[in-house]
């Protein structure tokens, strides 16, 4: 099974604050790959797609 991360995981891998990947996933609609007890999870592909938004900025 592939890793599923957590927006605080995300942040963490892609080096920068969780606030600033909490931003993208909102002002570009991301919906979670999965959603577990109300928490959301985040494929690898979702991360390289945040990831290269994170780059455009």
């Amino acid at each position: 099974m592939a890793e599923m991360y957590t927006a605080g995981k995300l942040a963490k891998l892609l080096g920068v604050s969780q606030g600033k990947v909490k931003k993208i996933i909102e002002d570009e609609n991301i919906e979670p790959d999965e959603v577990k007890r109300n928490c959301k999870y985040y494929g690898d592909e979702t991360a390289e797609k945040i990831r290269g938004l994170l780059e455009e900025e």
